[in-house]
């Protein structure tokens, strides 16, 4: 497979721009999932701060994990096709010409990924929000 590349080069930069193209747009659905998951804990933070509910801020919670674990399937996927990119570049013989396949790359875990210090900072910040709008709820009834 790696005669074939270097025989075909042109063939090579195009698959690599195909990946690079993937790893664009996951990058891009990462960014926009965070975008939405600011925007709806504060939809419900700001209800549950105005009425001193912790309901309404332990609901807000919900949307929050899902989010978080949307963003760790984008990242967690976005590095398998850059682990792909890595193997194309260097012209592994395992990998087929205009192979779009990522799964079998090898990268962190889903809890490596979750726990990522991106996604830990970001979403542990929103997270700490809602645990004290809860607690403070609660101390308020």
């Amino acid at each position: 497979m790696a005669e074939e590349y270097q025989s075909i080069g042109s063939e090579r930069v195009k698959h690599l721009e195909m990946i690079q193209t993937v790893i664009a747009r996951l990058a891009n659905e990462a960014a926009l999932s965070k975008g939405w998951a600011l925007t709806v804990s504060s939809a419900f933070f700001g209800f549950a701060a105005h009425s001193l509910s912790p309901r309404v801020a332990a609901v807000g919670m919900l949307p929050v994990f899902a989010f978080w674990w949307l963003s760790a399937y984008y990242l967690r996927a976005e590095r398998q096709y850059r682990s792909l990119f890595d193997r194309v570049r260097r012209s592994d013989a395992t990998v087929e010409v205009f192979c779009m396949d990522a799964r079998g790359e090898s990268v962190d875990s889903w809890r490596k990924t979750l726990c990522s210090p991106t996604l830990g900072m970001f979403y542990g910040v929103i997270v700490s929000v809602g645990v004290i709008l809860i607690v403070v709820g609660i101390c308020k009834t």
